[in-house]
């Protein structure tokens, strides 16, 4: 990725769960991985909303909205940043703060058996290997 894409991943990775500020009421642990898939469309739409009223961020206010879109093998599909913030957002609420490796790697195995539909599987396993570095560095 050019560095000005991988400035438009940090903002976004920074601001994508932003459209939990607009629910009613909270999500438990603020986990999205874990509601329905029209719920984490409504709050990436929110969130992306919010974005766009700075009036500067459109690229990362459109990252965000596309990243509750599954991965369905199919081009165009949602842009490879949107579909990064996904797989890592979808591990991190199944991880957590945890450093228990085999927690980890259940989290793993999960998005890698929702790669048909949901999960990029190169960037499931890319973040595989990002995980594994993390988890034997502890």
């Amino acid at each position: 990725m050019s560095e000005p894409a991988l400035l438009e991943l940090e903002y976004a990775a920074l601001m994508h769960d932003i459209g939990q500020l607009a629910l009613p009421g909270p999500i438990p642990g603020g986990a999205t991985v874990l509601v329905s898939p029209a719920d984490q469309a409504q709050i990436a739409e929110l969130g992306a909303a919010v974005i766009r009223q700075a009036g500067v961020l459109d690229g990362v206010a459109e990252i965000v909205r596309r990243q509750s879109e599954p991965w369905r093998g199919t081009d165009p599909g949602p842009p490879m940043s949107s579909r990064i913030i996904r797989a890592a957002n979808g591990f991190d609420d199944l991880v957590g703060s945890c450093t228990d490796r085999e927690r980890a790697v259940a989290a793993l195995e999960r998005l890698r058996l929702d790669t048909s539909a949901e999960y990029d599987p190169g960037v499931v396993e890319a973040l595989s290997r990002v995980a594994g570095r993390r988890s034997s560095a502890r």
